[in-house]
């Protein structure tokens, strides 16, 4: 093929780029809001209606409220016998066995003001046994085969005591 011949067909390609190119900015700018009244813009930026759109993580329109929190106070469950009880899960060579702390657990809990608090009590005590016992398995500490659901009971029921 000629040089000639490929530049003809670059030059070709790259109008073709340009051209479609200058269509997209309508499409962009739907995709980042901008929703017609009776549409909601969901968390990633595109209109529409129903849970997807309105429902968690809605950014602007007729977005659904968010479900109501109860008392539940995360700190009075998750208690320094509860938190030390986990840690004395792990072996002493596990480095971090002494970095990890309620205290640090709380002051994070700080970002998260629904965690564990949807929901009835025995919901809230079911979420905070599973992101325990998600998070211990995940760190190591293996319950038989399957450990999250027996751990996560596990934990569930010393949360009931």
């Amino acid at each position: 093929m000629a040089p000639s011949t490929r530049k003809s067909q670059l030059v070709i390609v790259l109008l073709g780029i340009l051209i479609a190119g200058s269509a997209v900015p309508s499409h962009v700018v739907a995709q980042n809001c901008g929703c017609a009244a009776d549409e909601c813009c969901s968390r990633w930026g595109y209109c529409g209606t129903g849970n997807d759109y309105c429902g968690t993580g809605c950014q602007e329109g007729q977005c659904f409220p968010a479900a109501p929190t109860n008392d539940v106070s995360v700190p009075d469950i998750v208690t320094p016998e509860f938190f030390g009880g986990i840690l004395d899960q792990a072996d002493s060579s596990c480095a971090g066995k002494n970095f990890y702390s309620r205290d640090a657990f709380l002051e994070a809990l700080n970002s998260y003001s629904r965690f564990g608090r949807i929901g009835s009590v025995d919901d809230s005590r079911r979420e905070i046994a599973a992101f325990f016992a998600h998070v211990t398995h995940e760190t190591g500490r293996k319950i038989s085969h399957h450990p999250s659901p027996k751990l996560s009971l596990t934990l569930y029921n010393k949360l009931n005591v």
